[in-house]
């Protein structure tokens, strides 16, 4: 289980409290490769009583902030060896990852509990000290927004194309 791609560029967004991600974002795990969208629209991690949301890794919380809102994710589906000799590459001494074309990408859907469970793993793959997985693990179980999201579905035609929202 590891992050693909490194780190993206941030900037403000014009909605309150959120960022947008610049870069492709890929987390592999468990034969699993996620894409997360450049331009998807996060808070990063959601924590109570302004506490500093960007002490930690954010990748991890982008990950989790589509299936939040989603109830899905996006997989990319072709071997790993084609993902990393077609659509990775470094610039700047940064691994990205190109924009994957929609018929290499689906949607699958995640429950509650295993996007949770993502979240902590995606974090453990950064090196995030065990003690605040483990917080962040337990706090999520408390996320009540999951039973008012999930209505609506990614649309891989728009992915690049307009902000994916979470």
């Amino acid at each position: 289980m590891v992050w693909l791609t490194d780190k993206s560029p941030i900037i403000q967004s014009n909605k309150p409290n959120k960022i947008e991600t610049l870069c492709n974002q890929v987390y592999y795990c468990d034969g699993n490769a996620y894409l997360i969208p450049r331009g998807t629209l996060t808070d990063n991690y959601t924590i109570p009583l302004g506490i500093n949301k960007s002490k930690w890794d954010a990748r991890p919380s982008h990950l989790h902030d589509i299936g939040c809102r989603y109830h899905q994710l996006i997989l990319m589906d072709m071997p790993l060896y084609r993902l990393t000799e077609k659509y990775l590459r470094y610039i700047d001494g940064k691994l990205i990852c190109d924009d994957i074309p929609i018929e290499y990408l689906k949607v699958v859907p995640i429950t509650f509990n295993k996007c949770n469970n993502l979240l902590k793993r995606a974090m453990v793959d950064c090196n995030i000290p065990k003690w605040v997985c483990n917080t962040y693990r337990v706090g999520v179980n408390f996320n009540i927004g999951w039973l008012f999201t999930g209505k609506n579905n990614i649309d891989l035609s728009n992915i690049y194309k307009s902000n994916l929202i979470t």
